[in-house]
């Protein structure tokens, strides 16, 4: 194989202070919204590259893959994404090494070569400075520099830099993969807050607001009794407003309330019930609450649960999502047949077809079905 010169003209130092610098960059440079790029551009300052790719992800057939890059040809990439080369000698590379393509195969081979052919030669690349990197439970990513025509080879210079680099590279890439994990399971759980029956308003560890969902703004839009002022919930009046304040520091200290709280205004129809529960990390249960989660109703059942999309879950014609809505607000079988203008025999039997088709016996069963299925959160 044809070895690259051990020292090539213009290698890096590999100063501490430009790896220290190129450290901070790379952990600084995994949030945002083009992470690792600012780190990837660092990386080819440092050792005279022209071009980076941080692959997290291989490109295969419907997938594109999670590939970050600097400096590239657009099109190269797109053509790197859409095309399988078998004989990208990077592919057998062991994780952990350090290699050139030169280490892997000789320049008679590479220039032989579909790889060579149809992507390096696109971009005028000349030498790659590659390593695999395993991270999470079972990632392997891929990090490649290049220099382009008119160039010298990498060396050891390079090559030590990126194994100094192995370590702290592999660490943000468990961070940002468990980020990355984290912010598609916070979205998940936001979607699904939003879309509940009833109000939720989420405090941090000093009883700050930090969500409020749909239901709940609604409720303290129409009831005026409670508002979120910069990150505080304020009660309306000064009474209410200690008795807010002193459950939530409770609540925070370990002292559930067992009864829901009860704020009501001059108009008794818009009281605000509360019932607060303690948010506790699940390996520390003796510590102080990490949070306070503040569920909301109004007494009575609000209409934003899904009805509509339970409607076309289980196949509900626009007459039975009529009665199922008077239903779920509380109404009976009578006095829900008198605000549709329809006979008391004609809604039981719309109910009947409504039991039917949702698989449920009695209106406890189907008010439950509505409120905690699938169709709550579609």
């Amino acid at each position: 194989m044809t070895q690259a010169p051990d020292q090539p003209h213009g290698a890096t130092k590999g100063d501490s202070v430009g790896f220290d610098d190129l450290l901070y960059v790379l952990f600084d440079s995994l949030h945002g919204t083009a992470p690792w790029t600012r780190f990837l551009s660092a990386l080819c300052d440092q050792i005279h590259a022209y071009t980076a790719t941080l692959v997290l992800r291989q490109p295969a057939l419907g997938d594109r893959g999670d590939l970050f890059d600097v400096h590239t040809v657009k099109s190269v990439v797109e053509v790197y994404r859409t095309t399988s080369f078998q004989d990208d000698p990077f592919l057998a590379m062991r994780e952990g090494e350090v290699c050139t393509i030169y280490d892997l195969i000789t320049h008679e081979q590479l220039v032989r070569s579909h790889y060579y052919n149809n992507l390096l030669k696109l971009d005028g690349i000349v030498d790659i400075l590659a390593i695999n990197i395993a991270f999470g439970d079972d990632y392997v990513a891929s990090l490649k520099v290049a220099r382009r025509n008119g160039s010298p080879h990498f060396g050891l210079l390079e090559k030590s830099l990126i194994m100094r680099l192995y370590p702290h590279i592999k660490l943000a890439m468990s961070i940002y993969e468990r980020n990355r994990r984290q912010t598609i399971e916070n979205r998940a759980y936001a979607r699904a807050i939003d879309q509940l029956a009833f109000g939720v308003i989420i405090l941090n560890e000093r009883g700050h607001v930090v969500r409020v969902n749909e239901t709940a703004t609604v409720l303290l839009e129409s009831s005026r009794l409670l508002t979120v002022s910069g990150n505080r919930l304020q009660a309306a009046n000064t009474e209410d407003d200690g008795r807010v304040g002193s459950i939530i520091k409770a609540t925070l200290a370990g002292d559930t309330p067992r009864e829901p709280l009860k704020l009501t205004g001059k108009n008794p129809d818009r009281s605000l019930y509360m019932l607060l529960k303690p948010i506790q990390d699940a390996e520390a249960a003796d510590a102080d609450a990490m949070g306070v989660a503040i569920f909301l109703s109004s007494g009575k059942l609000e209409r934003s649960v899904a009805i509509d999309t339970c409607a076309s879950l289980y196949g509900l014609s626009k007459a039975e999502v009529a009665l199922l809505t008077e239903l779920v607000d509380g109404a009976s079988i009578l006095s829900a047949s008198l605000a549709l203008g329809i006979s008391e025999h004609t809604a039981r039997a719309q109910l009947r077809s409504i039991f039917i088709k949702t698989d449920t016996h009695r209106q406890a069963d189907l008010f439950r079905l509505v409120l905690t299925s699938l169709a709550i959160i579609a």
